[in-house]
């Protein structure tokens, strides 16, 4: 498994908001041609889409929303699993929380936690 600081995930915030405006724009104009009556463009879509969502699983980073843009990139905060969590309109990774604790329990990383780094 990869784990990343925030340094890292940081770096990587101009990529992950291209990969969601690419995804937004496949979907949008899917469903413009679902609308007009092209349902051989369904095959197509989810081939797109699968290797968008590929190209971001792949470097080890988690897309928990499309359509609100919430991210998280494994972690090792305080000797535990834990998520740097981002949600698109954030300028940069400012949350994080344990594994266990979800969206819900995202809490603002004050330094005084004990992030693994990789620097």
């Amino acid at each position: 498994m990869i784990y990343f600081d925030i340094e890292t995930a940081n770096s990587l915030l101009p990529w992950i908001r291209q990969k969601l405006i690419e995804i937004r724009e496949l979907k949008y104009n899917t469903e413009k041609a679902l609308i007009n009556g092209d349902k051989n463009v369904l095959p197509i879509y989810v081939s797109k889409l699968d290797k968008l969502i590929r190209e971001i699983t792949e470097k080890g980073i988690i897309l928990r929303d499309i359509e609100l843009g919430i991210i998280d990139f494994p972690a090792v905060i305080n000797n535990r699993p834990a998520y740097l969590c981002w949600r698109e309109g954030e300028e940069k990774i400012s949350y994080w929380h344990y594994v266990e604790e979800g969206y819900k329990g995202r809490k603002v990383i004050s330094g005084k936690e004990d992030i693994l780094s990789y620097t």
